[in-house]
This record gives structure tokens, C-alpha cells and sequence, in this order.
């Protein structure tokens, strides 16, 4: 008797426990951070931030640009970053700037810093 207690408990635990989760998920897709905000290509040859990220770029003695890529540019509440990989190397390297494109810091994944600006 105790069994079909448990079981009967177990069952209506299932049954009514709400099984959507896909609601839930929905609420943690919507909650980003405020302060990072993806730059669509558009907007980014529209600004021409991309040819400012180059020239931040070329001032830091480390990078050589023939074998970097870079990420998508985020836009922040200090400004501007985005992060370099080395292709051969795989290293890679997170350059922070300010909203005039001056360079705040660029680091690479140790989080050592690699210029100072």
C-alpha cells in the first residue's frame, strides 16, 4: 500500500509540475547585458569603425595583421572592444578602446597586457 502511495505521489509530481520549460528558456534569452551590444557589419562600415579598428591595430607592436582575425566590435559603456585571434598561433588577443577609438588596453588570454596606451 505504502508503494502505491509513493508512486501516486511521484506521478502527480509529474503531472503537475509544469513541464514548458521552453517559457523559461525564453525569459533567459531575453536578458542581456546592458552594457555590450553586437554591432551589425552594417552599422559598422556605416560608422567606419572598422577601418579606426585597423589603425588601433597597427600602432600595437605584437599584432601582425596577415595573420589575425578579428571578432565582431561590441560597443560598450566605456567605448569599443573586440578581440583578435592569431591563426597560426591560436592566441589571442582583447583590445579594449574609448569612444574617441583611443586605446584603453589590449590584453591577451593569459590577461596580461600586451601595450599600454
Amino acid at each position: 500500500m505504502k508503494q502505491y502511495i509513493l508512486y501516486l505521489l511521484l506521478f502527480s509530481f509529474g503531472v503537475l509540475y509544469p513541464n514548458d520549460f521552453s517559457i523559461e528558456l525564453t525569459k533567459f534569452d531575453i536578458i542581456q547585458n546592458p552594457t555590450d551590444r553586437k554591432l551589425s557589419d552594417e552599422e559598422v562600415q556605416k560608422r567606419g569603425l572598422d577601418i579606426l579598428a585597423a589603425e588601433v591595430i597597427e600602432k600595437i607592436d605584437e599584432i601582425d595583421l596577415r595573420k589575425m582575425a578579428r571578432s565582431a566590435i561590441f560597443e560598450t559603456s566605456y567605448g569599443f572592444r573586440w578581440k583578435m585571434i592569431n591563426l597560426h598561433t591560436g592566441n589571442m588577443i582583447i583590445v579594449k578602446v574609448n569612444k574617441d577609438f583611443k586605446l584603453i588596453s589590449a590584453r591577451n588570454s593569459k590577461k596580461s597586457k600586451i601595450m599600454n596606451p
